[in-house]
């Protein structure tokens, strides 16, 4: 007679566990598991990809309860050429430790290669409430939608709203949009910030559905002391996204704006 022997994978089990905790909330659990883990595999000399792994979920446990820097640390701590870099937690921790080390080009870069990967809905979700100094566009379960009977500048007109027009040039239509708007979100990381607004407001004529997207792409290049014109075209992007408090908050902005550059434009005549 043999006894039955049994084989307990404690790789997989700490990982899980570790998961687990972060699905419950229990981000600072998460961090004490995962770091007894990766001591042991520093001082065995262990695998490579298995550390990226814990690597990527300490990030994620970091960043959860706050700890931007550490949660950055952690992340570049992964392997360059590790898979786990091009994984969507990877590119939202990126993007958002960007932002808060006031890297904002770069941020939007990672959050617009994020939202091209897995889109609003799945963005929303993987952030789990958490929140950051990005702004990021609503999932559609709850966008609401524009203003009626108010309308953006850029609006369908009639014939198109009411399906008259070719489904071929909607087509290209839309595809001319989504051009527009990558070439917009390049100017601005290029830091040409006049035809990144002018691509931009392009973009939305195009298919004004863009403009949660535009919002999002626009927001880290404002700044403090942003032009009146500028946020012009960021309230009209956000009154089209049916964020109509904002837009009102940044027409009043742009008002006081111009405002000030009247009376210091009297003073020195």
């Amino acid at each position: 007679m043999t006894d039955d022997s049994h084989l307990i994978d404690l790789v997989a089990d700490e990982l899980g566990l570790a998961r687990a905790q972060i699905d419950a909330g229990l981000s600072s659990l998460a961090e004490g598991t995962l770091r007894r883990r990766l001591a042991r595999i520093e001082a065995d000399g262990g695998a490579d990809d298995e550390a990226d792994a814990l690597r990527l979920l300490l990030a994620e446990a970091l960043w959860r309860q706050g700890r931007s820097i550490s949660a950055r640390h952690a992340l570049d701590g992964i392997r360059p050429s590790s898979p786990q870099r091009r994984l969507p937690m990877a590119l939202l921790i990126d993007a958002e430790t960007l932002a808060n080390a006031g890297e904002a080009d770069r941020a939007a870069g990672a959050q617009e290669r994020l939202l091209a990967a897995i889109g609003v809905d799945e963005a929303f979700a993987l952030r789990g409430g958490v929140e950051g100094r990005l702004a990021w566009p609503l999932p559609s379960a709850i966008r609401p939608g524009p203003a009626e009977p108010a309308r953006p500048p850029w609006s369908q007109p009639a014939a198109e709203a009411n399906g008259e027009g070719s489904p071929a040039a909607d087509d290209e239509r839309l595809a001319a949009g989504r051009a527009r708007l990558e070439e917009a979100r390049v100017a601005y990381v290029a830091g040409d910030l006049a035809r990144g607004d002018s691509e931009m407001s392009l973009a939305v004529r195009l298919d004004p559905a863009l403009a949660s997207d535009g919002v999002a792409i626009i927001e880290p290049t404002l700044g403090r002391q942003a032009a009146a014109e500028r946020l012009l075209l960021y309230g009209d992007l956000l009154r089209a996204a049916g964020r109509d408090v904002e837009a009102t908050d940044a027409y009043d902005r742009a008002a006081n704006r111009r405002s000030r550059s009247t009376r210091t434009g009297r003073r020195s005549s």
